[in-house]
């Protein structure tokens, strides 16, 4: 996700946001709402996948890297909602380093720091493979991952979408990584983003984007409809749609810790 000023990942465009001297652009665009402003849904709902990423949200280190970002917060929600009794006093929280280390893809590594030449990010497809190699790395061999293009903003796609997102809302069992364009929720220049999905309100019908943009950006809620819009674009390395990568734990006796020690 190769930013230049307020860019994220495959774009080489150089926007920038609107600085103190250019008030009239907004922070966030029209559809976008920040969490801090709007918090009902998470005093009256459980929110679990909320509550298992919020203690390791982080921002990518690189502009290009918020795959690496965002893997890595879902890894860590998912050691710590199971199981709980495999980590120890030595086990460290993941960080984006040692997630690198330890699934040891140098294309990987290549595609998301900035002193390389190759990057430019990761492709929607290449995310899911990314993310069935990370959760094999720490153990959770029975995780299965499911990657979902949208060719369009269709109303069948729509109630697709919003079906995923009523589904992974009830448990810290799944979680669902996020492939869009920026641009379309932010209000922003068009750039290719991955964010993990921090919840989904049904009775507003918006989703919670996790975004490691933390330069620019505050988790932000955006209708289900601009979600799918920022995700039914094209990426123009991979030439498909983008759309959104879904990981399942699995069975709770399927995980294995993996002690690192120091």
């Amino acid at each position: 996700v190769v930013r230049l000023g307020p860019l994220v990942m495959l774009s080489w465009i150089s926007v920038y946001p609107a600085t103190a001297a250019d008030t009239s652009k907004p922070k966030y665009g029209p559809e976008a709402h920040a969490l801090s402003v709007s918090r009902d849904y998470l005093r009256r709902a459980d929110a679990p996948d909320f509550w298992a990423l919020i203690p390791y949200y982080v921002g990518q280190q690189t502009g290009a890297a918020c795959s690496v970002a965002s893997v890595t917060m879902v890894m860590n929600a998912a050691r710590a909602a199971r199981p709980l009794a495999a980590l120890g006093s030595e086990d460290e929280l993941v960080s984006q380093n040692s997630l690198l280390k330890k699934v040891a893809d140098q294309a990987w590594i290549k595609a998301t720091d900035e002193s390389m030449s190759l990057n430019k990010g990761v492709t929607l497809d290449r995310l899911g493979e990314l993310v069935g190699k990370t959760f094999k790395a720490y153990g959770y061999e029975q995780a299965k991952v499911q990657v979902v293009h949208f060719d369009d903003a269709s109303e069948r796609n729509l109630a697709s979408l919003t079906q995923a997102l009523e589904a992974n809302e009830k448990s810290d069992e799944d979680f669902i990584l996020l492939n869009f364009n920026q641009g379309a929720y932010t209000g922003d220049a068009e750039a290719g983003h991955i964010a993990p999905l921090a919840a989904y309100d049904r009775k507003t019908q918006r989703a919670l984007v996790l975004d490691p943009d933390r330069q620019w950006y505050e988790p932000y809620w955006v209708s289900a409809s601009t979600l799918l819009k920022g995700m039914a674009t094209v990426d123009k390395s991979s030439g498909k749609a983008r759309g959104y990568v879904r990981v399942s734990l699995g069975s709770k006796a399927g995980a294995t810790g993996q002690r690192s020690g120091r």
